[in-house]
């Protein structure tokens, strides 16, 4: 197996100002396109006049945290925006920009803090462009997305939020203990979790449940094979403008995913509704 590669930070600070140049550009090609765009707008930027090329090019651009905001959401939104080639060609530049700084990113040994202070403290056009002079974070997840394309234009496209998401991990009771007693003994509630997993065989398995965050899935319809094409969309969808046909039809689903499940609970399911140690979102098995 070849060794990973070594990056310095030169290297970085170089491949942060490629995909930031990158992203430039296509901001200023999608500002002048003339083409069809569809991208919903929120009640408050409707009352704005918010352009919605502008909130396009925003949420393209977009690397950055704002204020306190958790990293581990990203600001998303569904949308259609018609592409001429080179805008297209634009669209695959960034993304390859973008996959070549999680290369370098990953390259380090340091934790990111560290590595991104020289990047959030270097003057920026792209940023001063898009009036982000008070964003001081680098987000990652957002630096890391890549923007949807497609090289066909759709007849017809069907948005649906996917909400009952979840990923399970199998685990076993000895494992689940050892990952409490990293999170402290000598806390009450934590004891009282390990007094409950001494009732279990150490060979008990468990699941622990990770609760996926809401998905917005992309349904593509074309009048040639192949018929159809599905995908998940955090950011508007850029797809190669065809003349001789009409802007894609399209349902326009909430902005944000309805709280409740959509879904009533399996008669089957396997796992236990409430979780069995809850600072772990470990469940038992029924």
């Amino acid at each position: 197996m070849s060794p990973e590669p070594s990056y310095t930070h030169a290297e970085l600070v170089e491949q942060f100002e490629r995909l930031c140049d990158a992203l430039s550009q296509l901001a200023q090609q999608l500002q002048v396109s003339e083409l069809p765009l569809w991208v919903p707008l929120t009640e408050a930027e409707r009352e704005l006049t918010i352009d919605p090329r502008r909130k396009a090019i925003e949420l393209y651009c977009d690397l950055w945290h704002q204020g306190d905001g958790d990293g581990r959401r990203t600001r998303s939104c569904h949308g259609l925006v018609a592409a001429d080639p080179t805008l297209l060609q634009q669209a695959e530049s960034v993304n390859q920009h973008k996959q070549a700084l999680q290369r370098c990113l990953q390259g380090f040994k340091q934790q990111p803090g560290e590595l991104l202070e020289p990047l959030n403290q270097r003057p920026n056009s792209l940023r001063q462009a898009l009036d982000h002079k008070g964003l001081a974070r680098l987000h990652l997840k957002q630096c890391y997305r890549l923007i949807p394309t497609c090289t066909r234009q759709p007849d017809w496209v069907g948005f649906n939020w996917y909400t009952s998401g979840r990923s399970i991990k199998r685990i076993s009771a000895e494992q689940a203990q050892q990952k409490l007693a990293r999170m402290g003994i000598d806390k009450p509630h934590i004891q009282l979790q390990l007094d409950k997993l001494a009732t279990l065989d150490a060979n008990t398995r468990l699941a622990q449940v990770q609760t996926q965050a809401p998905l917005m899935r992309a349904n593509l319809r074309f009048a040639q094979p192949p018929m159809r094409q599905a995908l998940n969309l955090s950011l508007p969808l850029l797809f190669a403008h065809d003349d001789s046909l009409p802007f894609p039809e399209h349902n326009d689903p909430s902005l944000v995913p309805k709280t409740e499940r959509s879904r009533r609970q399996r008669s089957d399911c396997l796992i236990e509704t409430e979780p069995f140690l809850p600072s772990l979102r470990i469940h038992r098995y029924c």
